[in-house]
């Protein structure tokens, strides 16, 4: 499968600032860097808003779509090939929903750590694959959340409330809230703080959600502020 054109005609990103940009905006804002990344910025929205926190840091964006924001640094790129920066480039690096869509996360993680600052900071978000809901799911014999058998149609959900028959995301690698922790540290960075965020129910299950976005096992979305980990043997290189 060409991953490039995939994603170029199936744009997965949001445009309005919910739980989980809310709380990216905070964290980046809180460390106050000077130079960021935002890998996946789809049309650049998350930047454009952390401009308005930080008027004097670099913004930079990479996705597969041609961009053009005023004032932040746009590329285009297939990064599932490599990240098209120098290395020690960015003091934050955020991954926003993207570690899901990469067939090869290992790598990706690699060449963020090449590219991150010796004291920068990585902010990642993704789904959690045993959150509450994925849980009840499975023991009815119900296709979880966030997986997906086909490229073209959700399919094991029974309902069209729980997504049978939508198009799909592009979802390839769904972590637990422990694996994607591991990975992280595999790859050379230590996770310094762990957030559970709510996914988009409809309302009065928006509120169990959120409920359970204070244990971070059954979570539906996971958010881990990490740091590069120098003492870590794979940065020995």
């Amino acid at each position: 499968m060409d991953y490039y054109k995939f994603y170029l005609n199936n744009k997965t990103f949001i445009t309005h600032k919910d739980f989980r940009l809310t709380k990216i905006i905070k964290l980046v804002s809180e460390a106050h860097p000077n130079k960021i990344l935002d890998i996946g910025c789809g049309d650049g929205y998350l930047l454009k808003e952390l401009k308005k926190q930080l008027p004097k840091s670099i913004f930079n964006g990479v996705d597969v779509y041609g961009t053009k924001v005023n004032g932040i640094i746009l590329k285009t790129a297939d990064i599932t090939k490599g990240l098209p920066y120098r290395d020690k480039s960015f003091d934050c690096i955020i991954m926003g929903e993207i570690i899901e869509h990469v067939p090869d996360p290992d790598f990706v993680l690699r060449d963020v750590r090449r590219i991150l600052n010796m004291d920068g900071i990585l902010i990642i978000s993704t789904p959690n694959l045993v959150s509450w809901a994925n849980r009840i799911m499975v023991l009815l014999g119900i296709q979880p959340f966030f997986t997906e058998t086909s490229t073209e149609r959700n399919l094991g959900r029974y309902f069209k409330i729980l997504g049978q028959g939508q198009k799909t995301q592009g979802h390839l690698k769904i972590f637990t809230h422990k694996s994607l922790e591991e990975i992280l540290r595999k790859e050379g960075f230590s996770v310094l703080s762990k957030y559970g965020v709510p996914f988009f129910f409809p309302f009065p299950f928006s509120l169990v959600d959120i409920i359970f976005t204070h244990f971070i096992s059954l979570s539906s979305g996971l958010l881990y502020l990490c740091k590069y980990d120098k003492n870590n043997q794979i940065n020995k290189e």
